[in-house]
C-alpha cells in the first residue's frame, strides 16, 4: 500500500470521534463502505456518525440503524464536533452538491478514501486508487491494516459495497484483488444470494412501472451502438416511483446486442442526472469529464443544469465522435 494509506489508517486510529459521508445520490458502494467503517469504529470505542445529503436509497435501509444516519442539514455541528472527517466513493465537488462548499471549512481535518479517476482539491489527505474494484475493497483493506474486528454485519456492508459496484462481479473492474476480499467476507458468514435478493429482489410494484416507461423512451443511435433512454418528471408522477429506484435502469438497454454504449437522462429536480455505461469501446468516464463529471471508464456519470433534451443532443453528439459508423 502507498504511504497515503498509511497515514489516512494513522490519522482513523488516533481519531476518538469522526464523520463519515459520501456523495449526493449515494449507492451501495459510498453507502456500504460508510457503513462498515462507522460500525467497525463504534465496536472500537469510538464516535462515528455516518451522513449523506441526499434519501436513502430504501434498497439500503438495512445497512443503517434508526438512529445510525444523519442528513446534510446537521453537517456543521457534526464536522465541528468530529476530530476526523472520512470521505468515501469520491473525491469530486460536482458530486457533492451543496455540501461541498462548506467543506473548505474542514479541509485540515478532512481525508478522502475513492476509487475513481476525479481528484478535486477535497481533503488534506488522499487515498485514491483507481485499480481497486470499489471503496468498499480499499475499506476492508483498512480495516484489515487497523485490526478491527469484520463482524457478519461489517462483513455484509462491505459485500454490498464490492459486489454492487462489480455488478455482483460482473463488471471489468472485477479482478483477483475483488475476488480474494469477497472469498474472505463469505467466510466471515456473508450470503451473496441472500444479500442479492435484499438488495435487488425487493422493489415495489410502482418501480417496473417506472421501468416500463423508461424502456418506452428507448432511442437508439449511431448504427444502433449508442442506446439512450428518459427519466422525465412526469414519469415519477404517473408511476408513483421514488427518484432512488433509477439505480440500475441504464444497464437494462445493454441488453440489446448491438448497444456499445447506454446513457439514462434522469429529471432531478432543478437539474440533470446522467448515467453513462459501457462495453469495451468508450471511455465513458472521458466523455462524462467533458461535461464536468467522471467515474469509471466503463461506468461513469454527471450533472447538469440545462433542460434534459438539450443534454440529450449534446450527449449523442459526443457519442458520434467515439462510436463512428
Amino acid at each position: 500500500m502507498n504511504n497515503e494509506f498509511t497515514q489516512i489508517a494513522d490519522r482513523i486510529r488516533e481519531a476518538h470521534s469522526f464523520l463519515c459521508l459520501t456523495h449526493v445520490n449515494p449507492d451501495g458502494d459510498g453507502l456500504g463502505a460508510m457503513a462498515a467503517l462507522v460500525a467497525a469504529a463504534r465496536a472500537e470505542g469510538k464516535t462515528a456518525i455516518s451522513m449523506i445529503s441526499d434519501t436513502l436509497p430504501a434498497r439500503y435501509e438495512f445497512l443503517f440503524g434508526e438512529d445510525d444516519l444523519a442528513y446534510r442539514g446537521a453537517f456543521d455541528v457534526l464536522a465541528g464536533q468530529a476530530d476526523l472527517l472520512v470521505l468515501l466513493d469520491t473525491c469530486s465537488f460536482m458530486q457533492l452538491g451543496d455540501l461541498a462548499e462548506h467543506m473548505a471549512t474542514y479541509r485540515d481535518k478532512m481525508v478522502v478514501i475513492d476509487h475513481h479517476a476525479v481528484a478535486d482539491d477535497i481533503g488534506s489527505l488522499r487515498w485514491m486508487d483507481a485499480t481497486a474494484a470499489a471503496a468498499g475493497l480499499m475499506t476492508m483493506e483498512l480495516l484489515e491494516e487497523l485490526g478491527w474486528e469484520i463482524t457478519p454485519d461489517i462483513a455484509e456492508a462491505l459485500a454490498a459495497a464490492i459486489c454492487s459496484d462489480t455488478g455482483w462481479l460482473r463488471f471489468s473492474n472485477t479482478d483477483s484483488r475483488c475476488l480474494r476480499a469477497v472469498a474472505k467476507l463469505l467466510e466471515a458468514g456473508v450470503s451473496t444470494d441472500k444479500l442479492y435478493a435484499r438488495i435487488y429482489q425487493t422493489d415495489r410494484p410502482e418501480r417496473l412501472a417506472l421501468l416500463q416507461r423508461v424502456l418506452g423512451s428507448l432511442e437508439f443511435h449511431h448504427a444502433k451502438r449508442l442506446a439512450v433512454m428518459t427519466v422525465r418528471a412526469a414519469d415519477f408522477r404517473q408511476s408513483g416511483a421514488r427518484r432512488d429506484e433509477t439505480e440500475n435502469l441504464v444497464n437494462e438497454a445493454l441488453r440489446v446486442g448491438s448497444v456499445e454504449a447506454a446513457v439514462l437522462l434522469v429529471e432531478n429536480g432543478d437539474y440533470v442526472r446522467v448515467s453513462l455505461r459501457s462495453r469495451r469501446l468508450v471511455d465513458v468516464s472521458e466523455l462524462a469529464a467533458k461535461f464536468g463529471g467522471g467515474g469509471h471508464a466503463r461506468a461513469a456519470g454527471l450533472k447538469s443544469l440545462d433542460p434534459i433534451d438539450t443534454v440529450k443532443a449534446r450527449l449523442i453528439e459526443a457519442f458520434r465522435k467515439e462510436l463512428p459508423v
